[in-house]
């Protein structure tokens, strides 16, 4: 019998090396049910001549999906099509790496018809925020 005491933490500011160990235990048992291989993060980075990131676009490729968690432009830089090179960088490296999509989510004020532009569409939606935000799941599926 276990008599080992367990408690949940909540942590503000996790460490990566720690969440790193839920997505190594979440891989672990996708292998193990189905026989899938681990996800694997992406990042690419805009930084200027000193080597400052101003922009950037980060996520994970797992399981046949090639999901953008983050983009951001630094504010000076908007308008530059920064956004729109950051996204094409990371489609290039979705058919490279034989996604069969791309997903990503944005709040009804950010960026719906950037990302309508690049060929993404309205997976879902889900409402219920404050201020009677809408938060949209969209994809683009990757022919060929």
């Amino acid at each position: 019998m276990n008599t080992m005491k367990y408690d949940i933490i909540y942590d503000p500011k996790p460490k990566p090396e720690d969440t790193q160990l839920i997505w190594k235990g979440i891989s672990l048992n996708a292998k193990e049910m189905k026989d899938l291989p681990s996800g694997k993060p992406f990042a690419f980075f805009l930084k200027d001549e000193k080597g400052v990131i101003k922009g950037g676009c980060s996520g994970f490729i797992y399981y046949g999906c090639f999901y953008i968690d983050l983009l951001w432009v630094d504010k000076a830089l908007r308008g530059n099509q920064y956004g729109k090179k950051l996204m094409l960088e990371a489609e290039n490296l979705a058919r490279a790496d034989h996604s069969k999509f791309m997903a990503v989510n944005t709040m009804d004020f950010e960026a719906l018809d950037f990302y309508k532009k690049l060929g993404f569409y309205v997976e879902f939606e889900r409402t219920g925020f404050e201020k009677d935000c809408i938060f949209y799941f969209l994809r683009k599926d990757m022919n060929g």
